[in-house]
């Protein structure tokens, strides 16, 4: 695991952290690793390794469309 080192946080955004830490039951640590999570995949297509498709671009578009087609078809 990497670490990362965060300087000069204004006091209210650790305030605020270390409030949504608390009301999630996580420590600071986990909770900005939650919040980066999030933030990533949800602004980032997702892209499978080479050896198992290609490089093939999912967005959460095709993931709700795929999701939706084989709702349709196994009515």
């Amino acid at each position: 695991m990497s670490a990362l080192i965060l300087r000069n946080i204004p006091e209210i955004l650790r305030n605020r952290l270390k409030i949504e830490a608390e009301n999630h039951h996580r420590s600071m640590n986990r909770e900005v690793i939650a919040i980066l999570e999030k933030e990533l995949v949800k602004t980032r297509p997702v892209f499978f390794p080479t050896t198992l498709k290609g490089k093939k671009s999912v967005s959460p578009e095709w993931v709700v469309q795929t999701i939706r087609k084989a709702r349709d078809t196994h009515k």
